[in-house]
């Protein structure tokens, strides 16, 4: 009898989280975007923001929680009730930052769960005023042969950073790491002369390039950028291993109902592989990612491990 009773109890309890799943969202969604509203993830989500409200017929707002790496706006999620309607946008800083930070405010393989992964874009290594150097290869065979290298980056463990140690690992030169309080301020010091190089994320950097204010020197990755089709990438160079790709990625508090990470995943990917999507993404020479919810949760476990490694290899560590 108890059994039975169990088994009957278990299963409303189901019937009823599925009913629950079925009708969400009911009301307003709020996204997280742990960066200033001045930073490019900002946009993204509020372009995001604005075709799930249509979408849904509810509200769907962008707040920005900014601080400590990107820690504080996460750490906030991963404690919100998991019910879909507190979801997180953030960076592949979010697989960087425990190869750097064994403290942080959450754990970020049982704590959150990876949703979908709204765009990637390819890693553009660029120079400023101090590097002479039209292209990666003549830089790696005159600067980068004879002097340090000062390495900007968006901060201690971000996404600029690995990638840049990443490049540093494959082509052996001497980077010192320039850490800055973000991108925009790495910009800043990148654009006077006052650092050589910064890796970063397409989006980040091509109104700069196109600008003439800072040089593409090379893409990460097999093929050539369709943005920059006269720089060349760093396997066309003979670079293996940089191949590391820049990713935003959507996340929900672990517990959050399946049925509920199916929905959001699959509205997602509609509304970036949609005409609008296709549009705004062709704009910042990025894709989308069609994974599904648990293929990007492996990948993103994989990449966790990938640069714990690089950290080790390369002394990483918070000071």
């Amino acid at each position: 009898m108890k059994r039975t009773f169990a088994a009957t109890a278990v299963a409303a309890l189901m019937s009823t989280g599925a009913a629950f799943a079925q009708d969400y969202p009911t009301g307003t969604v709020t996204i997280v975007v742990p960066y200033s509203p001045a930073g490019s993830t900002d946009p993204a989500a509020r372009f995001i923001a604005g075709e799930l409200q249509e979408k849904w017929g509810v509200n769907v707002t962008v707040e920005n929680r900014p601080g400590a790496g990107a820690t504080i706006g996460t750490a906030h999620v991963a404690t919100t009730p998991a019910d879909g309607y507190t979801i997180l946008l953030t960076t592949s800083a979010y697989t960087t930052a425990p190869a750097v930070h064994d403290d942080l405010p959450y754990d970020p393989v049982n704590d959150l769960r990876a949703v979908a992964m709204p765009s990637s874009a390819q890693f553009v290594v660029t120079a400023g005023a101090s590097v002479e150097s039209e292209t990666l290869s003549e830089f790696l065979e005159n600067e980068a042969a004879e002097r340090e290298i000062f390495l900007a980056t968006a901060g201690l463990g971000s996404s600029t950073h690995f990638a840049g140690e990443l490049l540093a690992a494959a082509t052996g030169m001497n980077a010192v790491p320039v850490h800055y309080s973000g991108g925009s301020d790495a910009m800043v010091d990148l654009i006077g002369g006052r650092a050589d190089i910064y890796v970063g994320s397409m989006t980040a950097v091509l109104s700069n390039v196109q600008a003439g204010q800072i040089k593409a020197l090379g893409v990460f990755g097999a093929d050539r950028a369709r943005a920059l089709p006269d720089t060349p990438s760093t396997e066309e160079l003979g670079i293996e291993g940089a191949s590391s790709g820049f990713w935003l990625g959507v996340f929900a508090p672990a517990g959050t109902p399946e049925e509920i990470i199916t929905k959001l995943n699959e509205d997602i990917t509609a509304v970036m592989t949609s005409d609008a999507g296709t549009a705004y993404l062709e704009n910042l020479d990025s894709n989308v990612g069609t994974m599904s919810a648990a293929e990007f949760q492996a990948m993103v476990e994989a990449e966790i491990e990938q640069w714990k490694v690089l950290a080790a290899e390369r002394g990483i560590a918070a000071d």
